[in-house]
């Protein structure tokens, strides 16, 4: 199979791109560098503009969007983007389609995750067969607000936030076989094996990199806030195995 990865570049892109490539079928990790991945070609396309898009999908058995935004602001990805995908795959004849999502997107108020519930829907609405996987927050979520926040000297944490932290490899692995041999749901979740609060975590942080820093209730967002004490970014549904801890150990 040839499975076109866009956002193939990125974090859990580049996870995914791995996956793929060790089930024996074959990656195209899509990015606007087109940057190889793991000895996997890479392609050059632009989303938003939708330049390149239709030579990058020729020839693609299925798809998987794991585009991000670097831009908070911007989230053109999810939705111009997303509709742009959809339209070069229609075009392609590419058969099925899967969506690197977040837990609890339908029932958070916060405008990064109504984007990414929206680029759910664009994908839906198409002729593709489409799942969307619902992941929780990576580990690499709460130590990218750790690092910088040490850097200040003050380390935020969401006072009464809970989280289910899950290491990227796994959600890779779930995605890859999603891409490769789909189980037919229409969204699959995917969380840690351990529910957390914020604080404990930036405390294990601490210890296993002895870095310093006051450890603080940050100054987030109020949708973040209500999203991470309602439990919509929980599942008992289907664990990953590797705890913050153990990911910590590995990292080092």
């Amino acid at each position: 199979m040839r499975i076109v990865v866009i956002g193939g570049s990125g974090l859990a892109g580049s996870a995914i791109v791995r996956s793929i490539g060790r089930r024996g079928e074959t990656a195209v990790p899509l990015s606007r560098s087109g940057k190889a991945i793991a000895g996997a070609p890479g392609v050059a396309a632009d989303i938003v503009s939708g330049e390149g898009l239709d030579a990058a999908l020729e020839g693609a058995d299925a798809i998987v969007d794991a585009s991000n935004s670097r831009n908070p602001l911007d989230l053109r990805p999810f939705t111009v983007g997303a509709r742009n995908v959809v339209e070069a795959a229609e075009r392609a004849g590419v058969e099925r389609a899967v969506v690197l999502s977040i837990l609890g997107v339908d029932r958070s108020k916060l405008s990064y995750h109504r984007k990414k519930l929206e680029q759910e829907d664009v994908y839906r609405a198409s002729s593709l067969e489409t799942v969307a996987v619902r992941a929780a927050q990576f580990h690499d979520w709460s130590v990218d607000m750790f690092e910088a926040g040490a850097a200040l000297g003050a380390i935020p944490v969401m006072l009464g936030g809970r989280l289910q932290p899950v290491d990227v490899a796994e959600v890779a692995e779930l995605v890859a076989a999603e891409a490769i041999d789909p189980s037919g749901k229409e969204i699959v979740p995917i969380a840690g094996p351990q529910v957390r609060v914020s604080r404990d975590l930036a405390k294990s942080w601490q210890v296993a990199t002895g870095a310093r820093g006051l450890i603080v209730n940050g100054p987030f967002p109020p949708s973040l806030l209500d999203y991470v004490r309602s439990g919509a970014n929980l599942t008992e549904e289907r664990t990953g195995r590797v705890t913050f801890e153990e990911w910590l150990a590995r990292r080092r």
